[in-house]
C-alpha cells in the first residue's frame, strides 16, 4: 500500500507543479484582458468608447479620431460581452459622447457559449472584473483559467510569450497594432473561403442579439450617448461567399435601429470602394493602413 501512494505521488506531483506554474502564469503576466481593464478603469474622462470582435479591435485606431478614445473590442468579442462591459463602465465615463458598435456577419446571429465564448468567458470574469451569467459559481474553471483551456493551447500561449516578451497586443488606447501587412489577390481568395466558411453558422435567429443592441442603445439614450453603428469593411471575396439573404437582413435590422432610435447613426463601410486591397491584412481584417483610413472616415461623424 505504502508502495503504491508513493507511485501515485510520484505521479500526480508533477502534473500539481505543472498546474501550478500554469495558474501563476495566466494571474502574473498581463494580456489584452488585465491590460484593456486597467486602462478603462483609469481612463474617466473617455468621449468615445469602441466596442466589438476583431475587426474593430484592428480595424478602428484612436489616434485618428478627433476627440479622446478607448478601443475596449477584443477578439471574438460578442455582443453578449460588449453589452456587459458598456453596463460595467459607462457610469464611470462622465464624458462619453459616443459608443462605436460594430454589427458583423456573426454578431446578430451567435448564439450564447458557443465558439470562443466557451473558454473566454472565464477570462472575462477573472481578468476583467465582469459578472458573467453564464459562469457558474460552483464551475472549477471559475476558479483556475488552466482548466479553462486544453493544455497545448496554454503551451502555445507560454510560447508566444516568450517569443515576443508580451501577451497585450494593442496600444495604449486598446488599439490592436499587430496587424501591417497584407496578401496578395490569390491568397486573400484562400483566405476568403477558409473564414467564409468558419464564420458561416447557417443561424438566421437575430432576435436575442437585436435585443442586446437595444438596451445597449436604451442605456446610452438614456446618458444622452450618441451610437454609431458600424459596418466594417471586408474584401468582396469574402462578402460574397456569404448568405446574402443574411446580409440583407443584417442590413435591414442595422436600418430598423437607425431609423427608430434617434441616438443612431448608421455607418455602412462594408463593400466601401474606397478600401483596396492593400488595406486589408487578410479577407475580413484592416491592417495599420486600413485602419487609419476607416478610423478618419468614422471621425467625419464625431459632433456633426
Amino acid at each position: 500500500m505504502k508502495k503504491l501512494l508513493t507511485y501515485i505521488s510520484l505521479f500526480l506531483i508533477p502534473i500539481l507543479v505543472v498546474w501550478i506554474l500554469a495558474e501563476v502564469f495566466y494571474r502574473t503576466v498581463p494580456n489584452n484582458y488585465t491590460y484593456k481593464h486597467q486602462q478603462i478603469s483609469n481612463n474617466k474622462d473617455i468621449e468615445v468608447l469602441i466596442l466589438g470582435d476583431s475587426h474593430t479591435f484592428y480595424g478602428i485606431n484612436p489616434e485618428w479620431l478627433s476627440l479622446k478614445a478607448y478601443n475596449l473590442s477584443n477578439v471574438s468579442q460578442t455582443i453578449y460581452f460588449d453589452q456587459l462591459l458598456l453596463e460595467k463602465h459607462i457610469n464611470n465615463l462622465n464624458s462619453l459622447k459616443y459608443v462605436v458598435l460594430a454589427v458583423e456577419y456573426t454578431t446578430l446571429s451567435q448564439a450564447d457559449n458557443t465558439q470562443e465564448d466557451i473558454w473566454r468567458k472565464y477570462f472575462y470574469a477573472s481578468q476583467m472584473d465582469l459578472e458573467v451569467p453564464l459562469v457558474t459559481w460552483y464551475n472549477p474553471k471559475k476558479y483556475s483559467l488552466v482548466f479553462s483551456r486544453k493544455f497545448n493551447y496554454t503551451w502555445n500561449t507560454y510560447k508566444d510569450y516568450k517569443v515576443k516578451g508580451t501577451l497585450i497586443g494593442c496600444d495604449v488606447n486598446g488599439w490592436g497594432n499587430t496587424y501591417s501587412s497584407t496578401v496578395d489577390s490569390v491568397e486573400m481568395k484562400r483566405l476568403a473561403r477558409v473564414v467564409a466558411k468558419k464564420h458561416e453558422d447557417g443561424s438566421m435567429n437575430f432576435s436575442l442579439n437585436s435585443e442586446r443592441i437595444q438596451q445597449m442603445i436604451d442605456l446610452c439614450k438614456s446618458k444622452n450617448i450618441e451610437i454609431l453603428l458600424v459596418n466594417m469593411p471586408s474584401v468582396p471575396e469574402y462578402v460574397s461567399l456569404l448568405n446574402s439573404e443574411k446580409w440583407k437582413k443584417i442590413d435591414s435590422v442595422c436600418k430598423q435601429l437607425e431609423a427608430i432610435n434617434t441616438n443612431v447613426t448608421r455607418i455602412d463601410l462594408l463593400n466601401e470602394k474606397q478600401f483596396i486591397l492593400e488595406d486589408f491584412q487578410d479577407a475580413d481584417h484592416l491592417n495599420a493602413k486600413g485602419a487609419k483610413k476607416c478610423t478618419l472616415t468614422i471621425n467625419q461623424y464625431l459632433n456633426k
